[in-house]
């Protein structure tokens, strides 16, 4: 066992805790000393380890440390069958280390939880050394705990089992894997030559194909190009649209505010002119009225209260003032921004105006393109009628290859006819033998006729050694052909790593637009984020502007590479013209092209049908993104319109504060002139004094006129009160009718709607005729593969005709060394006699000569020269003679 040593926590998880961690922060293991145990009796008294959560939080603590610790730890607490699973679970952890992410996952999780029960079964173990009290929770806790492990251990035995099928699985596999590597060494040799021998077919396919495939590149770059500037275009005529809605919004806006100020001023001139008359009136009775003090007093209190008014109109004429000129100033800075405007919408026409050259240009550039197509249609027209002129001198070549037949036809019917002769020689030598018994007294007489013979014989074998020689440089040219061929075959693989690299930098370009278009992408987001800021318009116009000449200049690049790739085609063409003229003297390969081009013809149907599930699948992406592009145009709209309407709503939410400024005031001056109306009211109802205004009208009339006047003045202050109450109710009943109205027309549809959809129905009336366009295009190239095909009928059939035509050459190969090897074997017949008979001439001479000398243990038959077309030199067995069915077929042998 380990030596006790202490281990610090590693947290304390709550704020409770805080002081009993800093007091216990050392946790003793079990077989520690008592000395260290009484120590730890104090901490854990001092924490109250009855508490459940206390227990969990340390035992997640306990978890977070790292692993290391966690299996010192229960290697030193744990007893010894806890020990035992701790080890077995580690060691299984560890072998499931190199498993799969999920098995990795699942194993780590099964692990920890382990670990887990089994640090908490330790801290249950301490608690029950402290707290005698919580046994019973402790002990349930630990058969929950228990079964825990036993599910865990479950799982992990049905685990186990599930790898040990996995592995299996996973072997037998990889021998299925190994066999079909096999299979696919031993097949992808025989793909590998019949790929090569259908190159030389896909090279005009795959010529038509990459022009095809210019020729869409080119379109859709000018598509997007188009795209982009009808975008500008909606963008621009939509932020024109939101510009004059401003304007509109801000003229009625002004309208109303020169309205108010015209009531205002005209109810200034009416408020002066009755202070102007109240003062003259009051200046020229100032001095009739000290008299009477109290009558005085009250005036000076009301000429107080005037003066309250009238400094209360001075304050708000000084506002209505300062108003008027902020609204003056707020005009002379709208008339600025209208000018900059004027001047930005005269900027953004003379931009549209350079984006419809820009187009004329693009059109123009497009013209040019289809010229250029025209021109390389011309240049493939060319090209058939050069294949044609090679087609024609095939057929000279054939014509001059049967001519060369009728020849050997003719060379052939001399042999026969020296065969034929060689036969009645070789019957009368025969007749001549069987008479030799009978007439050896004239022997003599016919020794000089076989003399004779014999020199005839001379003659035709060097006739036929000459023939041989004739075979043999016949043979020495087929192998003179072949090696052509190999160099040839050298220049198709030359051929085809070009093309492979061609294919690579096409795929790279491809790469490359891909990437742009991403670009595009992320830059169009850019703009969107950007609509909001009008002075950043002219940059972006810059940007594009200098896109519009990057893309310029990348045409006339791509122009060059075509240039370039058109020249190169026409090197092809030419080199492809002197092979196709030494195709005749590749009819050996012949019969492997017919299998490879079935299995090429269903390759290329697959690729068909993929093809055109590729293009419905791109067409539906097409539609979708179209879709996609309308919807967020009008989203912007709509955006743009809302953040308009915010806009005006924020200018009336500003307005409103200060309108509710000055009803407050107007409430304000409402009461006041309520109360002095009341005042008046009791006043008139209840006058006072009206015996001393009698006795006034004869003692002191003038005064009695001011108090009539002042009477009337009353009088009308109310009836101004009561018209300025009606005007008031008018004022809001009209708002309420304004306000009422301007919902109506926010629900109304504008003449914004009108014109997206004006323009919404033009650019799908332009994508109705480039849909169109693009239709006759597809229709064109259609018919251009169709001919194709047919093209490729006609050389399937010149291909079986060749192939016929090789294999009646082989049989008449086959057939003349047959009769060869025949004659050979009549020669070694008539000239050759059994071993054990010695021939003799009549007076005892033995008869000797090169052909009847043979060993005892060999055959002619054995032994014959066999020149066979693909083997110089070669002997062919009796055995192998035998084997051949069409000797059956010779007329001698019948």
């Amino acid at each position: 066992m380990l030596e006790p040593k202490p281990r610090q926590r590693v947290s304390c998880l709550s704020n409770e805790n805080k002081s009993s961690c800093s007091k216990s922060s050392v946790i003793y293991p079990k077989n520690s000393s008592p000395h260290l145990k009484s120590g730890a009796q104090h901490s854990y008294d001092s924490i109250h380890l009855t508490d459940r959560q206390y227990k969990i939080r340390l035992g997640r603590s306990m978890l977070k440390s790292s692993l290391v610790r966690c299996n010192a730890y229960t290697t030193q607490s744990l007893s010894t069958e806890e020990f035992n699973f701790h080890q077995t679970s580690k060691k299984f952890f560890s072998r499931f280390l190199h498993m799969p992410s999920l098995f990795h996952l699942f194993y780590i999780t099964l692990y920890m939880n382990i670990s887990s029960c089994s640090i908490t079964v330790q801290i249950g173990m301490h608690s029950s050394l402290v707290s005698p009290h919580s046994k019973r929770d402790e002990q349930k806790e630990r058969e929950k705990l228990n079964n825990e492990i036993r599910d865990l251990n479950k799982r992990l035995q049905i685990q186990r089992l599930y790898t040990g099928e996995v592995e299996t699985m996973t072997q037998t596999l990889e021998e299925k894997n190994k066999a079909l590597v096999k299979l696919l060494e031993e097949t992808s040799n025989e793909a590998y030559n019949n790929r090569k021998r259908l190159d030389t077919v896909e090279k005009e396919l795959a010529q038509t194909r990459s022009e095809e495939t210019k020729a869409k590149e080119r379109i859709l770059q000018i598509k997007v190009h188009n795209e982009q500037l009808t975008k500008m275009k909606v963008r621009q005529n939509l932020q024109i649209l939101s510009l004059k809605t401003n304007l509109e919004h801000l003229h009625t806006q002004h309208n109303t505010t020169t309205n108010k100020l015209a009531k205002a001023v005209v109810e200034l001139e009416y408020a002066t002119q009755e202070r102007d008359e109240n003062k003259r009136a009051l200046t020229q009775r100032i001095s009739l009225l000290k008299m009477r003090e109290d009558e005085i007093i009250k005036l000076k209190r009301e000429n107080a209260k005037l003066l309250k008014s009238e400094e209360n109109t001075t304050r708000k004429y000084a506002a209505l003032n300062d108003a008027r000129i902020k609204a003056e100033e707020e005009n002379v800075r709208l008339k600025t921004q209208l000018s900059t405007q004027d001047k930005e919408l005269e900027s953004m026409r003379r931009i549209v105006h350079q984006f419809e050259k820009n187009n004329e240009h693009l059109t123009k550039e497009r013209d040019t393109l289809k010229t250029e197509l025209f021109a390389e249609h011309q240049t493939a027209e060319q090209t058939d009628e050069q294949f044609q002129e090679s087609q024609h001198e095939i057929k000279s070549l054939k014509e001059t290859i049967q001519t060369m037949e009728v020849r050997q036809k003719k060379t052939q019917d001399d042999y026969v006819k020296l065969k034929k002769e060689k036969t009645k020689k070789v019957d009368e030598i025969q007749h001549l033998l069987d008479k030799i018994d009978v007439l050896q007294n004239e022997i003599q007489l016919k020794d000089n006729y076989e003399i004779e013979l014999k020199r005839t014989i001379s003659d035709l074998e060097q006739k036929f050694v000459q023939l041989q020689r004739q075979y043999d440089a016949l043979l020495n040219e087929k192998n003179s052909f072949i090696r052509n061929l190999q160099a040839s075959e050298d220049k198709y693989t030359k051929l085809e790593q070009q093309i492979v690299k061609l294919q690579d930098s096409i795929e790279s370009y491809k790469n490359k637009v891909t990437l742009r278009d991403s670009e595009i992408g992320r830059l169009q987001l850019q703009i969107d984020k950007l609509e909001k800021e009008r002075r950043l318009l002219k940059t972006e116009i810059r940007y594009s502007q200098l896109a519009h000449q990057h893309t310029r200049v990348e045409l006339q690049e791509r122009k060059k590479e075509c240039d370039k790739y058109s020249k190169s085609l026409q090197d092809d063409s030419q080199k492809l013209s002197q092979l196709k003229r030494e195709l005749d003297h590749l009819r050996d390969e012949k019969n492997t092209v017919s299998s490879s081009l079935t299995k090429c013809h269903e390759e290329c149907a697959q690729l068909k049908d993929q093809l055109q599930t590729l293009q419905t699948a791109f067409n539906q992406t097409e539609k979708q993104y179209a879709h996609s592009q309308e919807d967020m145009r009008l989203m912007r709209v709509e955006i743009k319109n809302l953040r308009t309407e915010r806009n005006v709503l924020r200018k009336d939410r500003e307005n409103a504060a200060d309108l509710r400024q000055e009803l407050l005031q107007m409430h304000r001056l409402l009461n006041q002139e309520r109360i002095k109306a009341r005042a008046m009211q009791e006043e008139m109802m209840t006058p006072m004094n009206v015996h001393r205004w009698r006795s006034l009208k004869g003692r002191d009339p003038e005064k009695m006129d001011l108090i009539l006047k002042i009477q009337a003045l009353r009088k009308q202050i109310l009836q101004h009160n009561v018209s300025a109450l009606q005007q008031e109710q008018a004022l809001e009943e009209s708002q309420r009718l304004y306000e009422a109205l301007k919902e109506f027309m926010l629900k109304l549809p504008s003449h914004k709607i009108r014109g997206e959809l004006n323009n919404v129905k033009a650019t799908l009336s332009g994508k109705e005729r480039k849909l169109k366009a693009l239709m006759a295009e597809l229709h064109v190239k259609d018919i251009d593969e169709k001919s194709n095909t047919q093209k490729l009928v006609e050389l399937k059939t010149r291909l079986t005709d060749a192939k016929t035509q090789l294999n009646q050459e082989r049989r008449q190969k086959q057939k003349l060394l047959e009769e060869h090897q025949l004659l050979v074997q009549m020669q070694a017949q008539c000239f050759s006699a059994p071993p054990n008979m010695q021939r003799t001439l009549g007076a005892g001479f033995k008869l000797d000569s090169g052909f009847h000398e043979c060993d005892q243990g060999t055959d002619l038959e054995e032994t014959i020269p066999y020149y066979d077309s693909g083997k110089e030199g070669s002997q062919i067995t009796k055995e192998e003679v035998s084997t051949d069915s069409s000797y059956d077929d010779s007329p001698l042998l019948q």
